[in-house]
């Protein structure tokens, strides 16, 4: 047994090594759904901001649907084809729609270029049309080294000042604007992206676009 021991040992490390290499393996990778950017300042969970952004529909509408949304997500972009085709169509002049950025830039490496992008066309009067290219070519941007000439190119297809659009998009001024709003997103604790509030108030997506839309049609009714 004693001149045995030895191989025991030796095999019993092995199956040890052998166990560890497959866990680490099969484990789940632990990514954070919110980024910690030590820029962002610290910002009240004011209901009211939450109205305040680029939006669609009528500025006195009764019910405002806020989105938190990160460009590279692709949740979000799944949610961008249901509030366009559906949710915004559907209310027509009764909904508000607000969309406010979240670059979750641990995770997503060109988030944060893409929402100066947008934010630099907003500068020019053509923030939708930046939104909607963003969300609906993701797949053509968010996998490049530097996606800058991608969104140079969609500036000039939409038409607006290149040399404008490139001196804003490195601008404090549109720096600052993310963060207030990324920052205050922060200090509603969200979770990730896409979040959604209406009327202020959270909601929870546990069956997709259908909450989304009891929400709106609660809201409607009171």
């Amino acid at each position: 047994m004693k001149k045995n021991l030895p191989t025991i040992i030796f095999i019993s490390l092995i199956i040890l090594v052998i166990g560890l290499v497959v866990y680490a393996i099969s484990r789940p990778e632990d990514k954070p759904t919110v980024t910690n950017n030590s820029q962002r300042p610290q910002v009240e969970a004011d209901v009211a901001k939450l109205s305040s952004g680029n939006s669609l529909g009528p500025a006195d509408a009764k019910v405002t649907l806020t989105e938190f949304g990160d460009y590279q997500c692709p949740a979000c972009g799944q949610y961008h084809k249901l509030i366009k085709d559906d949710i915004l169509p559907k209310y027509s002049d009764k909904l508000k729609f607000v969309f406010l950025n979240f670059p979750l830039t641990e995770i997503h490496a060109n988030a944060q270029a893409a929402a100066q992008a947008a934010e630099a066309a907003a500068l020019q009067g053509k923030f939708w049309e930046m939104h909607n290219i963003l969300y609906e070519r993701q797949d053509d941007w968010s996998k490049q080294k530097d996606p800058r000439s991608k969104f140079e190119a969609y500036a000039r297809e939409i038409g607006i000042d290149l040399d404008l659009f490139k001196k804003d998009s490195e601008s404090q001024k549109v720096i600052d604007l993310i963060n207030q709003q990324a920052g205050l997103g922060e200090a509603f604790k969200l979770k990730g992206t896409p979040s959604f509030f209406v009327n202020g108030i959270a909601v929870v997506l546990k069956a997709g676009s259908n909450d989304i839309l009891q929400a709106i049609d609660k809201a409607l009714a009171q």
